[in-house]
């Protein structure tokens, strides 16, 4: 499967991520970053974890990750 990861810029100035697959579906959107650059942080930090990364299903469990949260 092909795909893109898509960096946009909100009204507020703020920046956000979105993966989105070869049909044009979002699969997922960031949290909101302050900077350009922390945003494509980010986007190189993704690409590193889902290489690697395990799958944990946390839909019976707390999650380990914790809360979703806006960086600000």
């Amino acid at each position: 499967m092909t795909g893109r990861i898509e960096l946009h810029q909100e009204i507020d100035g703020l920046y956000h991520v979105k993966m989105v697959d070869d049909l044009k579906n979002t699969l997922a959107v960031s949290i909101r970053f302050d900077t350009r650059k922390a945003a494509l942080e980010g986007v190189f930090a993704l690409r590193e974890i889902a290489g690697t990364a395990h799958v944990s299903d946390c839909t019976s469990r707390k999650t380990v990750a914790g809360p979703i949260r806006t960086v600000a």
